[in-house]
């Protein structure tokens, strides 16, 4: 039997998705934040990341950057860009996944906030059949 990890995503609406980007000091930031720390994480937005993962490609060439072309796609189109800039996904330090009692831990007590700035929150197991498959 396989031991898979998780990640715990969430989507916001765009005045939270604003507030967590920019350090922001409302009450529910605030709290996504501790809840964070508490972990030992931070709340990495989506987009965010997209982004990074394109400029460090067009920096260092595209070569190796397998996922550039549709990273770059994704984020030049404006419904898709409006919908990864409210997406968030949990890091522990540069780990995108993590052990389930973690993650449990960490969805349990985002789900307790019970804001309604918090659209959703999602627990991912990194078992392939349960996620889409990055393009080849």
């Amino acid at each position: 039997m396989t031991d898979w990890l998780y990640q715990i995503r969430i989507v916001v609406t765009s005045a939270l998705s604003t507030d967590l980007r920019s350090m922001g000091t409302s009450t529910t930031a605030q709290e996504v934040a501790e809840i964070a720390k508490k972990y030992d994480m931070r709340a990495v937005c989506t987009y965010d990341a997209f982004k990074a993962y394109c400029e460090e490609a067009e920096g260092n060439g595209l070569e190796g950057y397998s996922l550039y072309n549709w990273t770059k796609a994704t984020l030049d189109n404006p419904a898709k860009r409006e919908k990864h800039q409210k997406s968030f996904a949990f890091y522990r330090d540069n780990d995108q996944i993590y052990s389930k009692d973690v993650a449990e831990a960490l969805h349990e007590d985002l789900l307790v906030l019970n804001s309604p700035d918090i659209l959703e929150v999602k627990l991912i197991d990194s078992n392939p059949k349960n996620n889409p498959q990055p393009p080849q």
